[in-house]
C-alpha cells in the first residue's frame, strides 16, 4: 500500500520531468500575426447575407430562442439530410405557434 508521503516525494520529480522543454531541433517557429488588421478584415454591408452552412441549421426552440446543433460537423451526409428535413417541418410549426400566441397577446391588450 502506498502512503501519501511516498507519492508526494515523487510528484515534484514527475512534474519537472513533464515540464521540460522540447529539444531545439524539434521546436517549431512561432507563427506571426498579419502586419495590419486590414489584411484580415472583410468589408460587410448592412444588407449583405451570408450562409454559414458549416455551422449547421438553425433550431427554433419552443420558447422562440434559436440555437445550432453542436455535432453538425461530425454527422454523415444522410444524417444531415434527415436533420434538415425534420428541422424544416418542426421550425415552421414552432414559428407558426409563436406568431399565433403573439397575435393573441396583442389582441388581448
Amino acid at each position: 500500500m502506498l502512503s501519501f508521503r511516498s507519492i508526494s516525494r515523487t510528484f515534484p520529480f514527475r512534474l519537472r520531468f513533464m515540464s521540460t522543454s522540447m529539444p531545439a531541433e524539434k521546436q517549431q517557429p512561432l507563427l506571426a500575426l498579419p502586419s495590419t488588421a486590414e489584411a484580415t478584415v472583410q468589408q460587410v454591408d448592412v444588407n449583405d447575407t451570408f450562409k454559414l452552412k458549416e455551422l449547421g441549421p438553425v433550431v427554433v426552440n419552443v420558447d422562440g430562442t434559436i440555437s445550432r446543433i453542436n455535432n453538425w460537423h461530425e454527422m454523415s451526409d444522410i444524417e444531415k439530410d434527415n436533420v434538415n428535413r425534420i428541422l424544416l417541418i418542426r421550425n415552421r410549426q414552432r414559428l407558426a405557434k409563436l406568431k399565433k400566441e403573439r397575435e393573441e397577446q396583442e389582441g388581448q391588450q
